[in-house]
């Protein structure tokens, strides 16, 4: 009797261990890719925040050193961008700028499950400009008008004691870099319209410099924040 009630649990423990199927009306609806989470929403906010705080509390304000300033006192390669602001140039940046967005937020939002990148989209181009618009404060560096005739008239703008590093440069890296990472999740590859975005990005600082708005120091160091950025919260969120 005890042989036998020894073998039937050596069969009983075994099988009990199995996991059960679950039944259909209690199965866990698997969650929905295009969803926007909470977390999302707070990120972005958070990071809007942050990026309109140094303007708002006027943080490195007032710090205008020289009008105008001496162009010697400048590094060798940032000289030649030295010049009077260019309005067509400048607003040559912005509407590239403006295109990689939509281009890059469309294109991502038409793929099979690319709702979640193009929300990570948008949190590394916010959070890459609520970094850049602190440096902007913290270093107040002049914009190239300010080593020219123009300078005297110019030191009356905030925004030209906010040189570097290059905001529109760091904000079209930033959405570039996130947009290249997500082609290379959702195809298996980059592809041509990676390298499309990549190279309106580095058209965005180039225009900027030709604005007069930007010396070649702070495109690069816009770029640089952009890449980190867009790489950084894809690595948290992917």
């Amino acid at each position: 009797m005890r042989h036998k009630t020894r073998l039937r649990w050596a069969i009983l423990l075994p099988l009990a261990s199995l996991p059960l199927p679950r039944p259909l009306n209690a199965q866990v609806p698997s969650p929905n890719p295009t969803a926007v989470r909470a977390g999302d929403v707070v990120a972005v906010g958070t990071g809007t925040v942050l990026a309109l705080l140094p303007r708002v509390l006027g943080v490195g304000s007032g710090t205008v050193a020289c009008a105008p300033c001496d162009p010697r006192t400048l590094p060798g390669f940032d000289r030649w961008v030295v010049r009077e602001t260019n309005a067509v140039w400048g607003r040559a940046s912005d509407f590239l700028l403006l295109g990689l967005l939509l281009f890059g937020g469309v294109s991502t939002a038409t793929q099979d499950a690319g709702g979640p990148y193009v929300t990570g989209m948008v949190e590394a181009g916010v959070w890459t400009a609520a970094v850049t618009e602190w440096v902007k404060a913290g270093v107040a560096r002049h914009r190239p008008v300010m080593y020219t005739e123009d300078a005297p008239a110019a030191a009356a703008d905030v925004n030209n004691v906010r040189s570097f590093p290059s905001g529109h440069a760091s904000l079209a890296f930033g959405v570039a870099t996130s947009y290249w990472l997500a082609r290379r999740d959702l195809t298996g590859s980059p592809g041509a319209a990676a390298w499309a975005v990549a190279g309106a990005a580095a058209g965005v600082g180039a225009f900027r410099m030709l604005a007069g708005k930007h010396f070649l120091s702070d495109v690069l160091a816009g770029a640089l924040l952009g890449v980190a950025g867009g790489a950084a919260v894809h690595a948290i969120k992917f």
